[in-house]
């Protein structure tokens, strides 16, 4: 049956099928389970009218005029239910057509077993209301009434037949027509039940996979929470538990694997005890309100030395008696690193602030240690003016470095040419660092761009080359800046110098802010490079290089690569 341009399909019992299976016309699965009924149904009634055809009861009350006849169709009739029966599962997609062809058959059998046993009068008509009725269950309410009309029309042509070859019979035609008139009425109840039935099961349906999507939602988050939480069930037994917790309680996840949900105490150590007699003590108060205690622990880390944990009980129905508990497990020392991590960024901001005050006072003392010297004339003086101004330029660099850091400043999106940028970088560090110049090789063994703010990539060359010269020899070519593609496109701007390189303990701290192995050094510089790079997207790495070679070690930057088809 087609639809009109804009309207759903009709479903099986006369409703419209959702959008979401009008497209596949998909048939819920209880209508298949109703129609293999309906088939075994006419199974049992075909085989009780061939076993009273068969008997010497059945002739007298069923008044059979043609007792053989009616014998062969009733046996015809059971092998055709027991074949509908059969090609259900075959047929499976075509329910309506299954449906069609055997209420069909059902009333032109029922039609000439009627015919048989001497007409409406015999009894077996009421048989076809019932087969009307299997049919308007399953079927939409055009095709229910097609039924009904199918069973009146040949119940009235049975009792025609009957009047021509008998006499007419008012009293024959009145049943006739009142047994098609239950089939109409059977047929509109019947289809209009099944129609608010049906869109109950969907109503059903519906919440179903909502309430399942729900809880696939909750126990995401549940096993994404940082809390450990444990869901107990009111005689003990474990129900569920995130990976928090497994972690915190220091639980195998095997020992959640079994079919039969351990008890708290069967699960946890012993070290868990206070825990546990907590969670009793709540429980034989009736755990209505929400209970919470501290407990210590022995973490994972044997080092750090026991820990606390902060225990919350809540009921899962917020009311006494018998219902799952929730216990939500917060470790004590992680929000002590929270809030010491709030205490450092505080006191980030705190020197930011402290840092742009003393910049302008450090200025007029080096500008004015500066006028001094020109008047000095002694040499221990001069070397005191000397000390000034070395030690406010650090102060300075320090200062420079800590409002770099809190600046918080945004990259641009840059297409830099390294040949051009590095040839005149490196005069340009040399004349203001008074480095000389002999130190630095350079090495450009490619002409591709790179993808970096430019001014935020001369601070990044400006703190790895000066920190190599630092540590370099005063060879010439200890230090060597190399840029350079690899095999696989990458690419690559390092910083390499013949110094000592840095040891294990330096390489896990070396980007760590503060972290330093000069005493003259304020540890910010590759905190500070780090950031830079992370802003332009690239990630910058220590190499250690293999005993043999010149140089001990090399700071290398790698770029992001350019999007598809940027120039």
């Amino acid at each position: 049956m087609s639809a009109a341009a804009g309207e759903l399909p009709e479903g099986p019992a006369g409703g419209a099928l959702p959008r979401s299976r009008a497209a596949t016309q998909e048939v819920p699965e209880s209508y298949w389970l109703a129609l293999r009924w309906y088939s075994l149904s006419r199974i049992l009634i075909a085989a009780l009218l061939w076993f009273a055809g068969a008997s010497e009861i059945g002739p007298r009350w069923l008044e059979m005029t043609e007792v053989n006849a009616f014998r062969a169709m009733a046996m015809t009739y059971f092998l055709i239910a027991l074949l509908f029966l059969a090609i259900i599962r075959p047929l499976r997609p075509r329910l309506q057509l299954q449906l069609f062809i055997q209420v069909a058959t059902d009333l032109a059998a029922l039609t000439v077993l009627v015919h048989l046993t001497g007409g409406v009068r015999g009894g077996l008509g009421s048989l076809m209301i019932a087969s009307v009725a299997a049919g308007s269950v399953l079927s939409s309410r055009r095709l229910a009434a097609t039924f009904a009309a199918g069973a009146t029309l040949l119940l009235l042509g049975e009792t025609v037949l009957r009047a021509a070859a008998y006499g007419p019979d008012p009293s024959l035609i009145a049943q006739a027509g009142l047994i098609g008139a239950a089939c109409f009425l059977t047929a509109m109840s019947v289809n209009w039940l099944a129609s608010r039935l049906q869109a109950q099961e969907e109503l059903v349906r519906l919440r179903g996979a909502d309430v399942r999507n729900q809880l696939a939602v909750t126990q995401r988050v549940i096993a994404e929470l940082e809390q450990g939480v444990l869901v107990v069930r009111p005689d003990g037994r474990l129900r569920t538990m995130n990976r928090a917790a497994q972690i915190l309680l220091g639980v195998d996840a095997s020992a959640l694997e079994d079919d039969k949900a351990p008890r708290l105490r069967e699960l946890l150590d012993p070290g868990w005890a206070p825990l546990i007699d907590q969670y009793a003590h709540w429980r034989r108060d009736g755990g209505a309100e929400p209970g919470e205690f501290t407990c210590e622990f022995a973490g994972p880390d044997p080092d750090a030395g026991p820990g606390r944990v902060r225990v919350r009980m809540v009921s899962a129905l917020g009311t006494a008696g018998p219902s799952d508990a929730m216990l939500l497990i917060e470790s004590l020392r992680e929000i002590e690193q929270r809030a010491q991590q709030l205490k450092l960024a505080s006191m980030g901001r705190l020197s930011a602030s402290i840092a742009h005050e003393i910049r302008n006072p450090l200025g007029a003392i080096r500008h004015a240690n500066g006028l001094l010297a020109e008047q000095l004339e002694s040499v221990p003086l001069e070397r005191l003016a000397k000390i000034i101004e070395d030690n406010t330029v650090r102060i300075n660099r320090v200062i420079e470095d800590v409002l770099s850091i809190s600046r918080g400043e945004k990259a641009m999106d840059e297409a830099v040419d390294m040949q051009q940028f590095l040839t005149g970088f490196l005069p340009e560090f040399t004349v203001q660092s008074g480095a000389d110049r002999r130190r630095i090789r350079l090495a450009l063994e490619t002409d591709a761009p790179i993808r970096f703010d430019s001014g935020q990539l001369r601070q990044v060359l400006v703190n790895l080359v000066g920190n190599a010269l630092r540590y370099a020899s005063p060879e010439a070519g200890a230090v060597l800046v190399r840029w350079r593609k690899l095999d696989d496109d990458r690419l690559e701007l390092s910083v390499a110098d013949d110094g000592p390189g840095l040891g294990t303990d330096a390489m896990q701290h070396a980007f760590e802010p503060f972290f330093t192995t000069e005493s003259r050094g304020t540890g910010l510089g590759l905190y500070l490079t780090r950031e830079l790079c992370a802003l332009n997207g690239a990630s910058i790495r220590y190499q250690p290089i293999r005993a043999g070679e010149r140089y001990s070690g090399a700071f290398v930057i790698e770029p992001r690569r350019p999007a598809a088809g940027a120039v």
